[in-house]
């Protein structure tokens, strides 16, 4: 009776312990999405002691920094974990996490129809958090706007943004506007990119929110290059380039680089050749975490700088991986 007791209270400490460690991933994961991937890294291997609840929060923590992280490679080997829980298909809010997570995870590397299946399925779910509903939308969006689909995308961004407003979700409206302003500027509307993407940094500032702050950031340096307008650039890159510098993405390092670069170049200063290889070491960076973004810097930024014959990706090719035959639930769903 000793021993069974003693061991209760033993394996309870251990679960307390665990659901601490998990508290404190979920407090960092906006923040420090870096450190929020360690602890539940370091603890992975002990979390069958916690009920499948909360193994699937574990999960499904680990599953969102490490798309915040571009980890790629985690992310898919949470997903296959995830997966295989019987239980998954019942915590609705956690099976949407995984459908988010895998359409982003598709997207980035060039398999926008697979995604927008998969944020279809998620939308069929029973959500009752509005806020998983409205990021669903903004992927969505995303997604066929990579395809080109511009309408679409359009009317998708349109009925997240009226979401977001009614539920007076600024962080949900300022990414809403983030995504209408780069697409804007990619179909060459750099009045309609400004309009959206100073409104996204605006309310970015006012929420105090990083990343927002970054994402527009980044994108209105470029558009001051392309547009020809170096006030613009002038007045963002001090405070956006200090942003990017202390956030944990290198992909937005490298977009960083190349928007100096190009600056430089706009400006009617030859780079070096140690300069550019640097530029095309940036790139193989920024490739295999973001096709769209690789193709935009390769079509609208490199000839100027003296780099060329660099192809375009395909971001439409089809996913040959495993990872969508055991959702089931989103066999029908087009």
């Amino acid at each position: 009776m000793i021993t069974f007791i003693i061991h209760s209270v033993s394996a309870e400490t251990a679960s307390e312990s665990l659901l601490s460690k998990l508290a404190e991933a979920k407090d960092y994961l906006r923040i420090q999405p870096s450190v929020s991937s360690r602890i539940l890294k370091k603890h992975l291997a002990n979390i069958g002691q916690l009920t499948i609840n909360d193994q699937l929060s574990w999960h499904q923590n680990l599953l969102r920094a490490s798309i915040a992280l571009n980890d790629l490679n985690q992310v898919e080997k949470t997903v296959k974990v995830m997966l295989s829980y019987p239980e998954l298909e019942k915590k609705t809010d956690k099976f949407v996490s995984l459908l988010s997570s895998l359409g982003i995870f598709l997207r980035r590397t060039g398999h926008p129809n697979e995604s927008i299946l998969l944020f279809n399925c998620g939308l069929e779910q029973p959500i009752k958090n509005g806020k998983q509903k409205i990021s669903l939308l903004i992927s969505k969006g995303s997604s066929l706007s990579s395809l080109n689909k511009y309408s679409q995308a359009k009317t998708t961004y349109a009925q997240a943004l009226q979401l977001a407003k009614q539920q007076n979700s600024e962080v949900l409206i300022s990414a809403i506007y983030n995504t209408l302003g780069i697409m804007a500027l990619k179909q060459g509307n750099y009045t309609l990119a400004k309009e959206y993407l100073v409104n996204a940094l605006q309310l970015s500032q006012k929420i105090s929110r990083r990343s927002g702050q970054i994402v527009a950031g980044l994108q209105l340096l470029r558009l001051s290059i392309l547009s020809d307008e170096p006030m613009l650039y002038d007045r963002l890159h001090y405070r956006i380039s200090r942003l990017t510098l202390v956030s944990e993405s290198e992909v937005r390092h490298a977009y960083l680089f190349w928007l100096e670069k190009a600056h430089k170049a706009s400006k009617g200063n030859k780079l070096s050749a140690q300069e550019q290889d640097e530029l095309l070491s940036k790139l193989d960076q920024i490739k295999p975490i973001s096709v769209s973004l690789y193709n935009q810097l390769v079509e609208t930024l490199a000839e100027p700088m003296g780099i060329t014959s660099l192809a375009l990706i395909n971001e439409s090719s089809e996913y040959q991986g495993d990872l969508l035959n055991n959702i089931h639930q989103c066999k029908n769903i087009e």
